[in-house]
């Protein structure tokens, strides 16, 4: 796993977690709220192999 996709799984962890919002992650990770919605459907399906690139 690269570093970058640590950070998009810990950042959506964080979210899914309630730690921040679904606005917030976005923020924190240059992307677009849609965009979030979908690596978190997919953290929650897979965990960690949901931010791996394919």
């Amino acid at each position: 796993m690269s570093k970058k996709e640590l950070k998009r799984y810990k950042v959506i962890r964080q979210w899914i977690e309630g730690y921040i919002t679904g606005k917030q992650a976005a923020e924190l990770l240059s992307l677009s709220l849609r965009q979030v919605y979908r690596l978190k459907k997919r953290v929650l399906e897979e965990d960690e192999n949901g931010v791996i690139h394919k």
